[in-house]
């Protein structure tokens, strides 16, 4: 007999365990309803996806620019339908996720934050040179006409 009473009291318990966590559970999805504060807010938001622009290094390999940071290919994962991407600045240790349209899919790495400042007139740089690669490659004029 003592053992059933123990067996309904642990039925009972761990009923009303599971009303407890379920009422938990109505709670906390009430709150997350509710307004949210500042703390919750920022796990809340949703970050706009970063503008991507495509350039070329110097040997031709595509390059992308976000907010002034410059990513280059490191490789793929095993299904070739991620690529990664890394900092074109050696000392830094972010990573970027793009699929194969090179759409951004997120940042990963040791850190997320960059070593370095940004350098948007770098992208500026690369795509006057790019301009320059095409005409010489495209046109007959002397290359002294065309730096010009």
């Amino acid at each position: 007999m003592e053992s059933c009473d123990s067996i309904s009291t642990d039925e009972t318990s761990s009923s009303s365990s599971s009303f407890s966590s379920s009422k938990s559970m109505n709670y906390l999805s009430s709150s997350s309803s509710s307004k949210p504060t500042e703390s919750s807010s920022s796990l809340l938001s949703i970050s706009p996806k970063p503008t991507i622009t495509k350039t070329t290094s110097n040997k031709r390999k595509t390059m992308l620019t976000i907010n002034g940071y410059q990513y280059q290919l490191k490789n793929f994962n095993k299904n070739k339908t991620i690529k990664f991407l890394r900092s074109a600045n050696r000392s830094c240790g972010v990573l970027l996720h793009t699929n194969l349209n090179d759409e951004f899919v997120r940042f990963s790495g040791k850190t997320t934050e960059h070593s370095h400042l940004p350098n948007p007139a770098e992208l500026e740089i690369r795509n006057l040179k790019e301009v320059i690669r095409q005409r010489v490659e495209n046109e007959l004029p002397p290359l002294e006409e065309i730096a010009e």
